[in-house]
């Protein structure tokens, strides 16, 4: 049986390889590609092996797509740092190359056999539970790719799956490791601590009108209106340019019957099997296996349920534990023994068998047979009405793209001749500062280029700026507000809030000073807490995740060291809020592991070896790279 007839779940590459190619990985490469010059075009050499542009913004678009579905309707170009996104991918694809080329170095290998039953696993070209051969050659011809790509690039992938695991399932953690780790991870810690709030102390502060002059004076950057700036800008977006595409129903339908092969369905063959594997070459094996199918079918001719049968003698476990079921099968699918045997069965609930292919014998069950069919044009209009939009769309698209280009480039000075050469209308973004802007100025690209010193000193229209795919603008500013210092009289009520906080902080540090040395003296806490009007919280063994406890207070005592036998720590540390807390540490109980039940240790135990296993893995993958020659070659990843 080929590979094709057992798909299930599309592993993490096809994913992205199916949404960058969606989206148009190769968008704006034309684009704005004088901007930069290298004698080298790929992104980065690994061992003399290239990443090229095409495959680092592949792998790009593909991430961005994923962000852009994990945020959903909340997304906003914005809110991913691109620059940082960049690098993370070509890490990663340097990563790969070099895991590539290691298992190719120490000869790992995966079988047909290995390549079937993992590709088993796959669920997304299934319908109603059961894999679709329809489903599965659509989705791989809507992406562009065949079958052999397909399994050529899944077996590349178990093979890496294969050094990864054999590295990582490896590791292992031992009881006393468990034990020295719980130890520490599961100590408690016997605390009490005062806490002094810095809020009592606003209402005796006292500001002056000198104090507040001076700080006014000293921190005049934190008194500053923010520089703003008024943007025009012309945008290309594809996406809202496929939606103006307008296209008659003769138009549509002239389209229809140059691609009607690909609207009809060829005759269609429901089918279960039961398959007994032959391996190798062996004479001996091969007629023991024939012998086998040959009972089977005798049992299937005498009235025998050939579903049980599958279940129970079927050597192909995709489909023997649905009683053999395959679902719809097209010619092309299968190997060609098996198809032409199936395709040559008179009626529905016929057997024939067994059939010799390259996996072993077949029993082969006839549950359905679907006719030819073709769809109608109106089942498919808006189906070829996106994709005509697109392609309008997509030529659109790149014919301005380089347009755009060269004409903010040729004409710096105004984006009057862009947008009338290109009917693109101008808009504008008002009030655009540095850290903040709506519309496209949402964009941390657009608003670092606005401040840019060609853009904002010299007055230059800028290169086109990508903020999303398919989808570019081209800015220039309009007005440029400065900042300025704001008056005295506007900003006095904030500094003397600032001031009269600062007071009350400092005021609540003496006493915690005060409160700790007492502490340390030998005096009773909850005496000391009551003169320095602080709030006692009683002593208590707690553990370092405990939340009834301030994170910074659990956070010292566990840095604290132990106590000696019957003493005690006493230390300071200051809250988020300004408020002070000192804390008395007087006792520690290690974790124990005997705590846990068996079960529980030896769920620990897996856990400390997983642990363990991506820890090697990542040592593994680290020495790969300091032994590796990689280059990188940032001119040639377009931004």
């Amino acid at each position: 049986m080929v590979i094709q007839a057992f798909r299930d779940n599309i592993p993490k590459w096809l994913t992205g390889i199916i949404l960058a190619l969606i989206i148009g990985p190769f968008a704006l490469w034309g684009i704005n590609s004088y901007f930069s010059a290298s004698g080298n075009t790929s992104v980065a050499k690994v061992n003399g092996t290239e990443i090229s542009p095409q495959d680092f913004q592949q792998a790009y678009q593909g991430r961005y797509q994923q962000l852009q579905q994990i945020f959903g309707a909340a997304f906003q170009p914005g809110m991913i740092n691109e620059k940082q996104l960049r690098d993370e991918v070509l890490q990663q694809l340097i990563n790969e190359t070099l895991l590539d080329q290691e298992v190719g170095k120490q000869h790992y290998g995966v079988s047909d056999a290995q390549l079937v039953a993992a590709v088993q696993q796959i669920s997304a070209f299934q319908v109603d539970g059961k894999f679709s051969s329809r489903v599965y050659q659509s989705t791989l011809t809507n992406v562009g790719m065949t079958p052999a790509i397909f399994e050529q690039r899944e077996r590349q992938s178990l093979a890496v799956s294969q050094l990864q695991n054999a590295i990582q399932n490896s590791a292992f953690a031992t009881p006393q490791e468990l034990a020295n780790n719980l130890a520490v991870k599961d100590e408690q810690r016997r605390i009490a601590y005062l806490t002094v709030s810095a809020k009592q102390y606003l209402d005796r502060a006292k500001v002056s009108d000198a104090d507040i002059a001076a700080y006014y004076k000293t921190h005049t950057s934190q008194f500053m209106t923010p520089e703003k700036v008024t943007l025009d800008y012309v945008e290309l977006n594809e996406a809202q340019m496929a939606k103006s595409v307008q296209a008659s129903d003769a138009q549509l339908q002239a389209i229809y019957r140059q691609q009607i092969s690909s609207f009809k369905q060829d005759e269609a063959r429901k089918a279960q099997h039961i398959l007994i594997a032959v391996s190798g070459n062996n004479p001996k094996a091969a007629a023991a296996a024939k012998a086998k199918a040959e009972d089977i079918l005798k049992q299937i001719r005498a009235g025998a349920n050939f579903s049980k049968l599958a279940e129970k003698y079927s050597d192909d476990p995709g489909s023997a534990k649905n009683g053999g079921n395959l679902g719809w099968i097209q010619r092309g699918q299968m190997v060609k023994p098996f198809e032409d045997a199936l395709f040559s069965i008179p009626k529905v609930g016929d057997v024939v068998g067994p059939i010799r292919t390259q996996y072993g014998y077949h029993i082969i069950k006839l549950d359905g047979i679907r006719a030819p069919t073709t769809q109608p044009f109106s089942q498919v209009r808006s189906q070829l009405l996106a994709a005509y939009q697109k392609k309008k769309a997509d030529d659109e698209y790149y014919a301005l793209g380089d347009k755009l280009a060269n004409l903010a480039y040729e004409h710096p000075d105004s984006l009057q001749t862009v947008s009338r050469q290109l009917n693109l209308p101008i808009g504008t973004v008002a009030d655009v500062t540095r850290d903040s802007g709506t519309g496209i100025a949402a964009n941390p690209a657009v608003r670092q280029k606005a401040f840019s010193s060609e853009v904002l000193n010299q007055g230059m229209n800028s290169n086109p700026i990508k903020i999303g795919p398919h989808y570019v603008v081209v800015i220039r500013v309009k007005r440029h507000v400065p900042s300025e210092q704001r008056p005295l009289t506007e900003v006095r009520d904030q500094i003397v809030s600032v001031l009269k906080q600062q007071q009350a902080v400092q005021q609540a540090e003496q006493n915690a000073v005060a409160l700790k040395r007492a502490v340390q003296s030998g005096k009773d806490p909850m005496q000391v807490a009551k003169k320095y009007a602080a709030t006692f919280t009683q002593p208590k063994f707690v553990s370092r995740n405990d939340a009834s406890v301030p994170a910074a207070v659990l956070m010292a005592a566990f840095s604290a060291p132990r106590p000696a036998s019957g003493g005690l720590v006493v230390g300071r540390v200051a809250l988020a809020d300004g408020d002070q807390a000192v804390f008395v540490l007087t006792g520690v109980k290690a974790g124990d592991v005997m705590s846990l039940t068996k079960e529980q240790q030896i769920a620990q135990l897996r856990e400390l070896g997983r642990l363990n296993g991506e820890a090697e893995f990542a040592a593994y993958l680290a020495n790969l790279r300091q032994h590796a020659e990689i280059k990188v070659y940032p001119a040639n990843i377009q931004e």
